[in-house]
């Protein structure tokens, strides 16, 4: 009997893994390790946003997307522009720079970006719902502003009000795992030099003092 139930489960299985699609989306900065980038502290950089899915949903007629990265970096870190691909027509049109203060929709130890009056949604719609496939979406920039050495990981948000997701021409809401992205800021040569220096001083002291001990 068990067997025979099993039996009939499994076709109906594979008929519902079926009926879901996958939307996913990943960051590519066309620089060495895709994921991953090492900046001075006043440094700008930028990365595309690639999309791929699957039917279902047939078509998609936009997307939403919101970025998060930790408290520390929150404050020296904004989204200086985005362009647009495939979906031409931005959701929030309002002016960058866009800051990272709003803690809804982050997950703990994080902010999301936020424009001037609006939720700060990096994503656009299309006039022609588009077919499932891989393309490049977007290409967004950043600028740092006296970012701390260290390193932190840049975010596509998960969590509601926030959720990043594809729209479904179904009226269907499709979420987007989280992607990430690894910014190292490294020190100005300036500090790395002041840094020498004061290591140097450093030791010189210690000398004088064991030859004065001896």
């Amino acid at each position: 009997m068990k067997k025979a139930i099993l039996t009939a489960l499994v076709p109906l299985l594979m008929a519902t893994s079926a009926a879901f699609g996958s939307q996913t989306i990943g960051f590519d900065d066309n620089n060495g390790t895709a994921t991953a980038g090492s900046y001075n502290s006043t440094d700008t950089f930028n990365f595309d946003v690639n999309l791929t899915f699957t039917n279902p949903p047939a078509s998609s007629p936009g997307y939403s997307l919101w970025l998060e990265v930790p408290t520390a970096l929150a404050p020296f870190i904004t989204i200086t522009g985005a362009q647009h691909f495939v979906f031409t027509i931005a959701t929030d049109g309002e002016a960058m720079p866009w800051n990272f203060n709003d803690s809804s929709g982050a997950d703990s130890g994080y902010l999301t970006e936020k424009s001037a009056t609006q939720a700060g949604d990096l994503g656009a719609t299309n006039s022609t719902a588009v077919a499932p496939g891989s393309s490049k979406i977007e290409n967004i920039s950043f600028a740092l502003n006296g970012a701390p050495a260290g390193t932190y990981v840049l975010k596509s948000t998960i969590a509601s009000p926030k959720t990043s997701e594809l729209s479904g021409s179904d009226f269907s809401d499709n979420p987007f795992a989280a992607a990430s992205y690894t910014i190292t800021v490294v020190p100005e040569p300036a500090t790395l030099s002041l840094l020498a220096l004061s290591g140097l001083g450093s030791f010189g002291l210690t000398v004088l003092r064991a030859r004065r001990k001896g």
